[in-house]
């Protein structure tokens, strides 16, 4: 059986980055020497089904395991000095990955609009950070051209993919996804529900998939709240108890960015009158408005409408939800559009038309779009409108 050259040196950035127990990997079949690899001071020969399933255990490609130095890595700016509560969080390397893939497809976009001669986005920065609750929900639905009742008559699915319309129509990419590109890792909502990537050219959004609709919708609106004001940001709160002034600030314009506060109160005290439990009432008005029931029982706080103990009784049923929460990617169902939903349309387009006009390859645009075949590559332009553009 043949074997590969591998560097002890390398096992451990593996080991370390993957932030596994060499304990647990040592007790996978064939692996049960692991522990000495790693001590190993000589360079080793292993069987290419041994570092096979050490890459399994690992979850790591089988390429960076047979690398003959550790490769440097630069802690992405977003996480550096992320924290919660005040304190600072070591990201997972799922967070590390998604964020790196979702940069190279951030840098990519930018090189080619500005290939182009495209001008700045105009969203970024356009709001100043003295701007009030009101002022800033107000400026998003105008931004993105938004009628003051654009909720009414559409589920909150609709609701969200309505937003994402808006938003990509309007130069942000907006990307959705439940796992780290082709992986098999599904990314945690419990660490982060949302990130903007900002950049004057091609500001990028991404969502978590693992988490609700109406959860989706805040936190896309929460996002454009941030590229409004200009700054960058890993979303992680309980969508209206935010940790700083800013963070509050946008949680309650997204609530505005919604409801009308007059409608709101009359819809509130209609719900109360014909429930006794403030969860049937949040959860009610939380189905009419779209939005998730805590970030509206905190808005009826503001308005006079809630006490403390109401969010807080909300808030420990949505933690509790929370938990519980999975993905609805359909699991076997139509990969195309499945493929279509993760990816912002405008992206697909400016990968497509680089394409067709040759200054992109097919293999590279691909690897852009995470798709490994010309028919998943025709398929997801079949779902995205641009088969016969």
């Amino acid at each position: 059986m043949a074997e590969i050259t591998v560097y002890p040196a390398t096992l451990r950035w593996a080991v370390k980055t993957s932030n596994a127990d060499p304990a647990a990997v040592a007790a996978k079949r064939g692996l049960a020497d692991f522990p000495e690899w790693l001590s190993s001071s000589e360079p080793l020969r292993l069987s290419f089904s041994k570092l096979s399933d050490i890459g399994k255990a690992l979850q790591m490609p089988f390429g960076s395991l047979v690398r003959s130095s550790v490769p440097e890595q630069h802690e992405d700016e977003l996480v550096q000095y992320r924290t919660i509560k005040n304190h600072g969080v070591e990201p997972s390397r799922d967070l590390r990955d998604v964020i790196r893939l979702m940069r190279n497809r951030q840098d990519w976009a930018k090189d080619e609009l500005s290939a182009r001669g495209l001008d700045e986005n105009q969203l970024v920065g356009s709001v100043a950070s003295d701007i009030s609750a009101e002022e800033l929900g107000k400026a998003i639905r105008e931004k993105l051209q938004l009628d003051d009742a654009w909720y009414a008559r559409k589920t909150v699915e609709e609701q969200f993919r309505y937003i994402r319309q808006r938003a990509s129509e309007n130069g942000l990419i907006v990307m959705v996804d439940s796992k780290v590109g082709t992986s098999r890792r599904r990314l945690s909502v419990q660490e982060f529900r949302a990130f903007v990537l900002l950049d004057p050219t091609a500001p990028l959004i991404f969502i978590n998939r693992n988490d609700s609709y109406s959860a989706m919708l805040f936190s896309l609106l929460h996002e454009i709240g941030h590229v409004l004001l200009g700054s960058n940001e890993i979303f992680n709160d309980d969508f209206a108890m935010g940790e700083t002034r800013v963070e509050r600030l946008i949680n309650r314009a997204v609530v505005q960015s919604v409801v009308d506060n007059r409608d709101f109160c009359s819809y509130w005290k209609k719900s109360s009158r014909r429930n006794n439990d403030i969860l049937m009432i949040a959860n009610e008005c939380a189905r009419h408005y779209g939005l998730s029931a805590l970030a509206l029982t905190i808005h009826a706080k503001y308005l006079g409408l809630a006490a403390d103990e109401d969010v807080q009784t909300v808030s420990e049923e949505m933690r509790e939800r929370l938990s519980k929460t999975r993905s609805s990617d359909a699991k076997g169902g139509n990969q195309n559009n499945t493929n279509a939903f993760h990816l912002d349309s405008g992206f697909v387009g400016l990968v497509k038309s680089s394409i067709d006009r040759g200054s992109l390859s097919y293999s590279d645009g691909f690897s852009l779009l995470g798709v490994k075949s010309i028919q998943a590559y025709d398929g997801l332009l079949q779902v995205k409108g641009m088969a016969n553009e």
